[in-house]
């Protein structure tokens, strides 16, 4: 009796000790604050705070990715706090917590789905009707044929057509409004499916026993690396003239699908790439057997990437009075009467201007007198404070190192866990040293195309993506920035121009078929006609091929006929003629070779 009481006792105890541990465990919700973003992958940095007790911790932090790589989790606490274990699991519990926003439209589909049921119901019935009454009429008049009268028929006709109308204008109708209904479940579903991947069905939580020297309010930062993220970089190219700059404006887009909401953070971008636990190639022997070749694969070298950690501070608060601006200049103004204030080119009051953050401002300057009066006029007597404010590049951090390019925005962003991109202007840039030239290779494309050439393109430290051309505020299409190209100038397409026209056509004077004994010699030439029709000089670049032998029993010649070339590849054999083009010129080019080959032998020579 005494060891089943003791029993009982101890079970109490443990239940009392086992609630009163759980008690213990603390949730706290961790905060996003900064995000770097590779082009396939992102990193991702909380932080969270948590009141601890001397001794032995357990904490929940909730609010992180669902979707992260376990082996990349780094956390740190201040206070001398010891993290003892750490847990790393999702939530899914969440899921069957619904927001209002889906709870609201999952309600809206129901309702339209009962609706449209009424109207499934209401078609077959109407549809069922109209056989009936079919049926039944086309049954008596076949009765009524042998006993009715003419009349009797004519009004049972009468009868069967005004039913049938009816019946059959409420099933047209009714399938008016299904199809109305339909359209509107095919939209709420939509949008339910978007609301869904937004907010995310589940959540990562972190479980953390702690071991603290003292009871201490603890901050903890928590990072990790997610591959559900990935930014693009593209480029806006615009043109106003040949005989002006290019202006090429750096871009990106930015998109996640992490599972939460990057809402106002600090956002970076790097070109690095996280190493995966990848390391230098080594060779193994490469042995040669009898038909049978082995080679060793070889892993690609990639390199850690370093985070960059300073970034410009952002305060979303009001600023205070030392964060207010001050003008140097302001003091000699006459102060009995106020001055002209002037923001990015717009006349403002004085109450908008001093409101405005010092953090936002690129650069103020202060015109007095006739130098005030002559730009505004007689209503800058007192003078001027001109006012610019930062533009989108003023904002952006960018910092090199050994292996990767990394720009800091210093700009809260919001990216939304929905796959959509998100567009960051990055950097713009003026390119100087561009040259023009009009490209066509004309056997393979008659088109005649505008090429742009940079010289010393490798300073711009661009990235390989694409480009949208415009000219003027007009769309001229795209094209590929290739900064991974090993030539001396990169060139890009800028469009067709069919100003200058080209022309290849076969000399049938000049081409033969011959047979020398067991060989068959034919002779090519073309005729490429080049003319410009603007009324300017241009640059041409033009291009023809010849065939190359990969058979001691063909051989292959340039004939004299040929135009000299400027460059002859015969690695490829491919020969380009460069010259400069007046205003109105036309110009003839021929290319002429030979091919001897054994009889009966089929080559693809066109």
């Amino acid at each position: 009796m005494a060891a089943k009481k003791f029993i009982t006792a101890l079970s109490l105890f443990m239940l009392f000790a086992t609630h009163g541990f759980s008690d213990s465990t603390k949730t706290v919700k961790s905060a996003l604050k900064d995000v770097t973003v590779f082009f396939n992958g992102a990193e991702l940095t909380h932080t969270a705070s948590a009141e601890l007790v001397k001794g032995e911790n357990e904490i929940t932090v909730e609010g992180l990715s669902p979707v992260i790589n376990r082996n990349s989790l780094q956390i740190k606490i201040t206070g001398g706090v010891i993290v003892s274990s750490f847990e790393y699991s999702i939530n899914y519990l969440q899921s069957e917590q619904q927001n209002a926003i889906t709870a609201k439209i999952r309600d809206s589909i129901n309702v339209y789905n009962d609706q449209l049921n009424r109207i499934t119901t209401g078609i077959k019935i109407s549809a069922d009707m109209l056989a009936l009454l079919k049926q039944g009429v086309t049954h008596n008049i076949t009765i009524a044929e042998k006993t009715s009268t003419v009349e009797e028929l004519s009004k049972n006709i009468d009868v069967f057509q005004a039913k049938s109308t009816e019946y059959t204008a409420a099933i047209a109708k009714l399938e008016k409004e299904k199809t109305i209904v339909e359209e509107k479940i095919s939209r709420l579903k939509s949008q339910l499916s978007l609301e869904e991947t937004k907010h995310g069905k589940n959540s990562g939580i972190l479980k953390l026993k702690l071991a603290s020297p003292l009871a201490v309010n603890a901050q903890l930062t928590i990072k990790y690396f997610t591959a559900s993220a990935k930014w693009t970089p593209f480029y806006d190219l615009n043109i106003v003239s040949p005989e002006f700059p290019i202006s090429l404006t750096a871009k990106s887009k930015v998109q996640q699908t992490t599972g939460i909401d990057w809402n106002r953070v600090n956002i970076s971008l790097s070109t690095g790439v996280p190493n995966s636990g990848k390391t230098a190639p080594v060779f193994n022997a490469w042995f040669l057997r009898e038909q049978i070749y082995f080679k060793e694969s070889l892993n690609r070298i990639v390199s850690g990437v370093e985070i960059a950690q300073n970034r410009i501070s952002y305060e979303e608060d009001e600023a205070s009075d030392k964060d207010r601006i001050i003008i140097k200049g302001y003091g000699s103004t006459n102060n009995t009467q106020l001055p002209l204030y002037v923001v990015n080119g717009m006349i403002v009051d004085e109450k908008e201007a001093l409101a405005i953050n010092a953090g936002e401002i690129a650069s103020t300057n202060v015109l007095k007198a006739e130098a005030a009066t002559s730009i505004y006029g007689s209503r800058a007597a007192n003078g001027v404070i001109v006012i610019t404010t930062k533009s989108m590049e003023d904002y952006v951090l960018k910092e090199e190192n050994q292996l990767n390019r990394t720009f800091a925005i210093d700009i809260p962003y919001t990216v939304k866990s929905d796959g959509k991109e998100q567009v960051i202007e990055l950097e713009k840039q003026t390119i100087n040293s561009v040259g023009y030239k009009y490209y066509c290779a004309p056997k393979l494309d008659a088109e005649t195309y505008l090429i742009a050439e940079i010289s010393e393109w490798e300073k711009l430290n661009l990235m390989t993506g694409q480009a949208n051309i415009t000219s003027e505020g007009t769309y001229l299409g795209q094209t590929t920035i290739n900064a991974s190209s090993t030539d001396k100038k990169l060139t890009f397409t800028l469009g067709n121009d069919r100003r200058i026209s080209v022309k290849r056509e076969k000399m049938q004077d000049f081409s033969s078929v011959k047979f020398l004994g067991t060989d068959t010699r034919i002779v090519l030439t073309y005729k490429i006609t080049v003319r410009n029709n603007q009324n300017k000089d241009v640059a041409m670049i033009l291009k023809d091929q010849y065939p190359l032998s990969t058979n001691k029993n063909i051989t292959v010649e340039l004939l004299e006929k040929t135009t000299k070339p400027t460059v002859n590849r015969e690695d490829v054999g491919v020969i380009t003629w460069e010259e400069n083009l007046k205003a109105g010129e036309t110009k003839e080019y021929f290319i002429s070779y030979s091919v001897k080959y054994p009889k009966g032998m089929t080559l693809n020579l066109q």
